[in-house]
């Protein structure tokens, strides 16, 4: 995942409602826990309770997400386990999830010589799954500290990947692969936190549907594509 980019240059995905309908985070966690620790279901009111203080700005992402993760995984994942879960989520989600014209749009700049990056807040130990399973390139996602034998931990090592953060990140990523100069770069999300990201691409495109989606990409000066249109691949 470290080959120069090629002068076609780089397509950027957000992951959750844009790749994939729904947010895969706590759809997640409550899978994994019932897949292979049902006990751990007793314990979701303390998750609700996690998800409220999150609403109510009480804490962040940072605080929110390691919590969930603690509550509905442990404190700590073995990497055969991870890796078991993660590929069995992305087989799970990614045939039942992936909107028509997000798969348009991936086989077009795929067959045009883009490099395809995927950029989430989701934690890289599931994402890079289903990053693989799409045939992705790269992925930049939220990282979470590994331990002396390997296992991922619930706590994050660094930020969230989201926002600001993200499009750092990505920023990183691009100095890094990108040895022909300033490749081309198309980015896709369906949320106004990716802005940071859209302002690093030559094409920006908002994902949605509806009268509020064309409204705020005119306020931006960003395009609009449909996911749920088969022909979104078809996009100028």
């Amino acid at each position: 995942m470290t080959d120069a980019v090629p002068p076609a240059g780089v397509a950027i995905y957000d992951l959750d409602r844009t790749i994939l309908r729904k947010p895969t985070f706590t759809l997640f966690l409550l899978w994994a826990a019932w897949r292979e620790a049902p006990w751990r279901l007793l314990l979701l009111p303390a998750l609700a309770a996690l998800m409220i203080g999150y609403a109510l700005r009480l804490y962040g992402r940072d605080r929110f997400k390691p919590a969930a993760i603690r509550l509905m995984l442990g404190r700590r994942i073995a990497p055969t386990r991870a890796s078991a879960l993660a590929a069995a989520f992305a087989a799970w989600r990614v045939p039942r999830d992936v909107p028509p014209g997000a798969a348009a749009c991936i086989a077009r700049d795929r067959a045009e010589g883009y490099r395809l990056l995927m950029a989430t807040a989701a934690p890289e130990f599931y994402a890079g799954a289903i990053a693989d399973a799409l045939g992705f390139d790269a992925i930049v996602a939220s990282r979470h500290h590994r331990d002396a034998e390997g296992n991922w931990l619930s706590l994050l090592d660094g930020p969230n990947c989201y926002g600001e953060e993200k499009a750092r990140r990505v920023a990183e990523w691009l100095a890094a692969n990108a040895a022909h100069g300033a490749p081309h770069i198309r980015a896709y999300s369906d949320h106004v936190s990716d802005a940071p990201t859209f302002a690093l691409a030559s094409e920006a495109w908002l994902v949605g549907r509806g009268d509020k989606f064309v409204r705020l990409a005119a306020k931006h000066g960003w395009r609009v594509a449909d996911f749920e249109d088969a022909t979104a691949g078809r996009l100028p």
